[in-house]
């Protein structure tokens, strides 16, 4: 490959980090517009209930208010959501679940819009609680939605997979693993919660400022559901403060609210929920029990794989169906097997509502395959990463869902580097003889987790990207993408590839926000696939672009292209004589050519037999390991982390500041899932509301991380891999294992609790 001056670049600065660091950018909380009403949702505090009565005319009598709201202002009672079309901007008919919206209100202040919700008349009928999800499949369990999407109660989706028949190769070997885990609800806890500003626009349509991850999908459900055709509606996304997949469907329920109020009032309306009313209103971290059924020869070679997964969607189906296929897809782990059959159920309960969160389902699904690994590598007696090593997939195998691995995986160089740099075989020695002193008050172990991770959407549909590139009258170029940053940085990273494509320094190059008036559509931006995707979307822009200018440069040196030099930003053709990228472009413009250009770009097509469960699911994976180092306190039980080392097969890094972040971010919240941070629910009622309750790791729970990055080939821009959810998922399970090296406690559910461990000394 040649010489890299941008991409890859070790200084390199996020683009938009000076003005989040000097308080300089703006938020939807920051938005103040003259006449701008106040918006408030009155929400249940019941799980399950019946809406008897719903009365908004009182809400109208207190000063100040302006406009008030219920699932009958809107299309279809306000009937959205996709892959399921069950939720509602406001509640219909009945509430399934606590904080579901019920009816909204704009006022001329916020005080005066929440005696407004005071005064609001609603009368709710209880109806029976399902919190537990074999309960809600069982036959006499009371239906949560109004028609079963399944045909079969609160079934709201199946998966599976079918790679040969594991039955007969399990009867028969030699060591066989049968253990069930479960994983708790997380809380997206992003810095920001969720918001949107309304504005209504003079040809009667509306403008919104929404924190949202998906503007066009946005876009088109609020055009839905208030009868306007997608082009009367517009969305913004201006800075997020954090979502980790957490502000796609509500943040669509907020916009249909205060866009409704917008129309009524013909004011700005702004919408922006309260800490307590984002825990309690918005989706989680699916809850998941998966049962594994694992056997291995009595060398330690894996031979077949049984899992069984059910997923709790909550109320409403939102992405966990989505969610649900990808941990079916990961189910078995990074490993090869003779035979493997996956059976995953997404089942409706009252605990709230799940959805997208970083990792998408694979968190899950790694987290008890490689505590499963890790216990049949001790029932047999091998090493762990030995026996990983052994079984893990290399290039031209086959996964367990039975697709060919064609492409460079890194995962042995990621286990072998963890293992080096964590003194691997010499520390374990170590603490085992540590820890078999009785009078030591913290016992330490070292884990090992590995992990794989499908590139993009995968079998789930058509993954392409479409970006924009232009150069205007002051010689800078403006960049514009459907695909928004929330926080991974892809800003930057479409920055660093237009800036090398077309040789020119990335601070000549402008970014507008999304918006679904200038940008071209490109699908949500999930299943980090914005650098991969939106990165060759950028590079195709300005590949077509730099020949535009070489065109022109070698017409003004007369010269052929080929035989053009770049150095920095200059042309220099055979008489040596150089000229400047604003001389080019001068004479690129007099030649009158247009110095615009749209870069589109997909993932190779493949495809999932989802009736079968066969076929590809992903054309490509990125993989990686960790090893935890924890200490455990004999007699409280509480675990402290001690020190990360991780290894992640990330291909060429585009902005290696930016994948370090990434690594750090992600690393720390695999702690909180691991130790702190289950989001519960008592029967339907969530008893963690703030962060007094719901613990996220602080600066004093982040332990000395050691990372690095792999380098392999992959189909993204410049050989670049995905990176933003996978760095996070083998966190938790590393922990996890290392807690067993610690303590000989083998624990299959997390968060782990310190009463697990603890012993009377």
């Amino acid at each position: 490959m040649a010489t890299l001056t941008y991409v890859g670049d070790p200084q390199a600065q996020p683009v938009d980090g000076l003005e989040k660091v000097l308080g300089r950018a703006r938020y939807v909380g920051d938005i103040r517009l003259p006449g701008m009403l106040h918006a408030q949702v009155l929400r249940s505090p019941l799980p399950h209930a019946r809406i008897v009565r719903l009365d908004v005319t009182p809400a109208l009598q207190v000063p100040g208010v302006v406009a008030a709201i219920t699932a009958a202002d809107f299309v279809d009672h306000g009937a959205f959501g996709w892959p399921v079309r069950d939720a509602f901007i406001l509640a219909h008919e009945k509430v399934r679940c606590v904080g579901d919206p019920i009816a909204a209100v704009a006022a001329e202040s916020e005080a005066a819009a929440r005696a407004a919700l005071q005064a609001i008349v609603l009368e709710l009928e209880p109806l029976p609680v399902v919190s537990d999800p074999a309960r809600a499949l069982e036959p006499a369990a009371p239906l949560i939605p109004p028609e079963s999407p399944t045909g079969k109660g609160n079934l709201c989706q199946t998966h599976i997979v079918r790679n040969g028949d594991p039955a007969p190769l399990l009867a028969a070997a030699a060591v066989v693993l049968d253990e069930t885990y479960s994983f708790a609800h997380q809380e997206h806890a992003y810095l920001e919660t969720e918001g949107v500003v309304a504005i209504p626009e003079p040809d009667g349509g509306v403008t919104l400022f929404a924190n949202d991850q998906s503007p066009f999908i946005n876009r088109d459900n609020t055009a839905m559901v208030l009868g306007l055709p997608p082009d009367k509606v517009r969305v913004i996304q201006p800075p997020v403060g954090g979502s980790f997949g957490g502000k796609d469907d509500i943040v669509y329920q907020c916009s249909g609210q205060a866009a409704k109020l917008a129309l009524l009032t013909g004011r700005p309306v702004r919408l922006v929920l309260g800490r307590d009313e984002s825990m309690a209103a918005s989706y989680k971290r699916e809850a998941m029990q998966i049962h594994l059924h694992l056997g291995a020869t009595a060398t330690g070679t894996l031979v077949a794989a049984r899992a069984e997964l059910l997923a709790d969607s909550g109320a409403y189906a939102s992405m966990t169906p989505l969610s649900a296929w990808r941990a079916t897809m990961h189910a078995a782990g990074c490993y090869r097997y003779t035979a493997a059959t996956v059976d995953t159920q997404v089942v409706y309960t009252n605990n709230g509502y799940s959805g997208a969160f970083r990792g998408f389902g694979n968190t899950q699904a790694t987290a008890a395959s490689e505590m499963a690994i890790d216990e049949l590598a001790y029932r047999l007696g091998q090493d762990p990463i030995d026996f990983r090593l052994k079984n893990s997939l290399r290039q031209g195998d086959r996964a367990f869902t039975g697709n060919l691995i064609d492409h460079e995986v890194g995962l042995q160089r990621c286990l072998e580097w963890v293992r080096a740099h964590s003194g691997w075989d010499r520390r374990r020695a170590e603490f085992a003889a540590r820890n078999a002193n009785p009078r030591a008050m913290e016992r330490h172990g070292l884990g090992v987790a590995c992990y794989f991770h499908g590139s993009g959407l995968g079998g789930e549909g058509v993954d392409y990207a479409n970006i924009t590139l232009r150069i205007d009258e002051d010689d800078g170029l403006t960049l514009q993408a459907a695909l928004t940053d929330y926080g991974q940085g892809s800003r930057t990273v479409f920055t660093l590839v237009a800036a090398e494509t077309l040789g020119v320094r990335p601070e000549r190059i402008r970014l507008l926000r999304p918006d679904t008036q200038t940008a071209v559509e490109s699908g949500p931006t999930v299943a980090s696939r914005a650098s991969m995707v939106g990165g060759n979307a950028t590079r195709v822009a300005a590949q077509k672009l730099a020949q535009l200018l070489a065109f022109a440069a070698a017409e003004a040196l007369h010269c052929d292209p080929a035989q053009l030099i770049r150095d920095g930003e200059r042309y220099i053709g055979p008489t040596e004589e150089p000229l400047t990228f604003e001389q080019v472009v001068a004479h690129a413009r007099a030649l009158g050519l247009q110095l615009s250009a749209q870069g589109y770009w997909e993932i190779p097509r493949i495809h999932w037999d989802f009736e079968h469960g066969t076929g590809v699911p992903y054309a490509c994976y990125s993989f990686g390991a960790q090893v935890a180092e924890v200490a455990v306190n004999r007699r409280t039980g509480k675990v402290r982390v001690v020190k990360v080392w991780a290894a992640h097969d990330g291909g060429q890094l585009i902005f290696p500041q930016g994948a370090l972040g990434q690594f750090y971010g992600g690393i720390a919240q695999g702690i909180g899932y691991a130790l702190t941070e289950g989001f519960t629910f008592r029967n339907g009622y969530p008893d963690k509301l703030n962060y007094d309750r719901y613990h996220i790791p602080t600066a004093l729970e982040v332990p000395e991380m050691e990372v690095t990055f792999i380098a392999t080939t992959s189909i993204g821009p410049f050989g670049a891999k995905n990176l933003a959810e996978p760095v996070m998922i083998a966190t938790a399970p590393a922990i996890a294992n290392a807690v067993f090296h610690a303590t000989g406690v083998r624990v299959r559910a997390l968060p782990i609790r310190p009463e697990w461990l603890g012993e009377k000394v």
